[in-house]
């Protein structure tokens, strides 16, 4: 085979396209940051209620989650129209999901809450995760799709960089002394000017989608199945046995993600117990950022050349060993600010870095007509680990008191999901494989 054929190359075209769905992504991390951190603090601050509202509010949310992904996904297989095999959800999806964010601002109860958050922000936002995630692998071939991805994370992470400057700003701008209690709090105004943000966001994000996003014309998709015949035929014990790779993956992820879910529930909590001043933390944020966008795109890269696993362990021993290091970062009368600079990029890569290789390799094995679906279980999966992280990582935080030791836990079930990888077909033939 020749070094032409070897090389691992996108079109113009391809690379654009790639962007639009980073962009796409974006959109979902600044709408989804926004929804997951401020909603909780509208009802408890702006409407006063109770802890417990947060809780159904949560897990109905959750819940609404797991099933309308899973049938978006599906519904978006079987779809043939003259605006694309996903576009549709996008553009719906999208354009629901961020009006609803906004208006959620002008909510006086919990009831209008509920229906915002639950059922419209339920149906638009996961029609749109689904349109989003089954596109990549619909859009990209197998030998690129772990540099994609990397890139389509990069992108989508730049999100989460715009979402964090407006939550310090937010907490500098609009946070008042909380009337009923100690600390502070932000009132109407400031969820509204907030939720705007993310509204927009996904808003942007889908205008841009529909504008630039190219799918496969209708002829070169598979053929059309009804809902309840692609449903079934799915967990016939044939089919379950021809995907065993996949329900591999699917587990070796949710022992990789229980790690991720184990340190996400604290990590704000944790790095304001540092007590750092602004300054101090943008310079930490200046360094991890960078760090994360740099290692996301070389994992993909060595993942496409290399191979999905022959990289993945050491990668994982190397990102444990530095997530390790976390409770040496001292206290707030003891801050070893050398230290924290040095394990935070170490955590962000941990939390973010491997989405794009861990992507790659399970869109790998979606059967081409069912993405969508398969993307839906992913979810599944993937909603699993944060219940077993959150239940960890609560109890390791109530036994010791602090929250330090979780980075050690969370190493733990990284280094644990190794040998499950291992267990895994690599979908990638090397250079290697291919003369033998």
């Amino acid at each position: 085979m020749s070094k032409k054929e070897h090389k691992f190359s996108f079109s113009r075209f391809l690379l654009f396209q790639v962007i639009i769905i980073g962009v796409l992504k974006m959109g979902d991390t600044i709408f989804f940051f926004f929804e997951q951190n401020y909603f909780n603090t509208f009802l408890v601050q702006v409407l006063e209620y109770d802890d417990i509202y947060v809780s159904i509010l949560v897990s109905s949310s959750a819940i609404a989650g797991l099933i309308l992904q899973f049938v978006w996904g599906i519904i978006s297989d079987n779809t043939r129209s003259k605006y694309g095999r996903r576009k549709p959800f996008l553009i719906f999806g999208g354009l629901i999901a961020g009006t609803s964010m906004i208006l959620y601002a002008f909510s006086n109860n919990f009831i209008t809450c509920f229906i915002l958050d639950v059922v419209l922000i339920g149906i638009g936002a996961n029609a749109y995760l689904a349109g989003e995630r089954s596109v990549i692998p619909d859009t990209v071939e197998k030998k690129l799709r772990g540099r994609a991805n990397g890139i389509i994370n990069i992108v989508g992470n730049l999100g989460l960089l715009i979402a964090l400057i407006f939550f310090l700003l937010a907490d500098m701008l609009f946070s008042i002394p909380n009337p009923n209690g100690p600390g502070k709090i932000i009132p109407r105004h400031g969820h509204l000017v907030l939720f705007m943000v993310g509204g927009f966001g996904i808003i942007i994000a889908t205008i841009l989608g529909a504008l630039f996003l190219k799918e496969k014309p209708v002829e070169e998709l598979p053929p059309r199945n009804t809902f309840v015949k692609d449903l079934t035929s799915t967990f016939r014990f044939s089919e379950l046995k021809n995907q065993k790779e996949f329900w591999k993956i699917s587990g070796a992820l949710i022992i990789f993600r229980t790690g991720s879910s184990i340190i996400m529930p604290f990590l704000f909590l944790y790095i304001f117990s540092l007590g750092m001043s602004t300054v101090k933390l943008l310079i930490v944020v200046g360094v991890a950022f960078p760090s994360l966008f740099i290692i996301t795109y070389l994992l993909g890269k060595i993942s496409d050349k290399y191979g999905r696993k022959r990289f993945l362990p050491i990668a994982i021993v190397v990102m444990v060993i530095g997530v390790s290091l976390t409770p040496l970062n001292g206290t707030e009368t003891d801050l070893k600010y050398g230290m924290v600079i040095l394990t935070i990029p170490f955590i962000m890569i941990a939390l973010l870095g491997f989405a794009g290789i861990l992507d790659a390799w399970s869109q790998d094995l979606f059967p081409a007509d069912k993405r969508g679906q398969f993307n839906g279980i992913v979810n599944v999966s993937q909603t699993i680990s944060q219940v077993i992280g959150s239940w960890v990582s609560g109890l390791v935080v109530s036994l010791t008191g602090t929250y330090r030791w979780i980075f050690l836990v969370a190493g733990g079930f990284y280094l644990l999901s190794i040998p499950f990888f291992f267990l895994i077909k690599d979908t990638i033939k090397t250079k290697e494989t291919i003369e033998k």
